[in-house]
């Protein structure tokens, strides 16, 4: 992340790597680093062209898929802030979640559209945009493709107390909160993976089955191996006979 005040983005990440490896397998689909790379800045653009900016909340409800991991780039190469949610949680705990840390766009992956279903849109002001990121996209929402057909834009650096992602805690001691994680967090704990004997490196690739809706699948499983030039293999449950 450089060095305090010095102004980068989390999404940088990606950057520097062999461009013809392999960032993503996801559904038995390869994304190469520079398909990753045109893939989210596209999507930056798409984005910014429904008027999400630096600081507005964005919703992930993906699974261990492709579309969370570009849009996660995307809204945090935006200096937006990234709030995975729990695909598969009810619809009532997604509303509330979703009023709670005011979101203004929600991406909607293959795995959430049957809780999004009892999700009342009406009950969250802030909501003006709903994305399908795979199959039909009902009226009033728009799908991900026409998101990603936009001209790319670039990444906005931001300092290092930026806010990147709004982290709800997992309850055990009450009520779920949302903590707040800045790029300058993120970046650390990724050097400090970094630093281990037995880290990941270029070539390797890494079995993602953790859920990136938590802190460790996304900034130890997935930031740390794309931030090497790793290939990660997203997987949504663990299941020992494809393991």
């Amino acid at each position: 992340m450089g060095a305090t005040g010095e102004l980068t983005n989390l999404a940088r990440i990606i950057e520097g790597h062999d461009p013809d490896r392999a960032a993503l397998i996801s559904r038995n689909r390869e994304t190469t680093y520079r398909q990753l790379a045109d893939q989210v800045a596209r999507l930056r653009g798409g984005l910014a062209a429904h008027g999400v900016t630096s600081g507005d909340r964005v919703a992930l409800l993906c699974g261990n898929n492709r579309f969370f991991v570009i849009s996660y780039l995307a809204t945090v190469g935006l200096g937006a802030i990234a709030v995975p949610l729990n695909p598969t949680s009810p619809g009532t705990e997604i509303q509330r979640e979703l009023a709670e840390v005011g979101a203004s766009l929600a991406v909607v992956g293959p795995t959430a559209r049957t809780a999004w279903s009892h999700v009342d849109r009406a009950a969250i002001p802030t909501l003006s945009t709903v994305v399908i990121a795979e199959g039909e996209a009902p009226d009033g929402t728009v799908p991900l493709d026409t998101l990603m057909a936009a001209d790319p834009v670039p990444i906005v650096d931001v300092a290092p107390d930026h806010v990147a992602a709004l982290m709800f805690t997992s309850g055990t001691a009450g009520r779920s909160k949302a903590a707040m994680l800045s790029h300058g967090n993120l970046a650390a704990n990724i050097e400090q993976g970094h630093s281990v004997a037995d880290r990941t490196r270029a070539g390797d690739v890494v079995y993602a089955v953790l859920p990136l809706f938590h802190i460790f699948g996304l900034n130890v499983v997935l930031g740390v191996s794309l931030s090497v030039g790793a290939t990660v293999l997203l997987v949504q449950r663990f299941d020992p006979a494809t393991a």
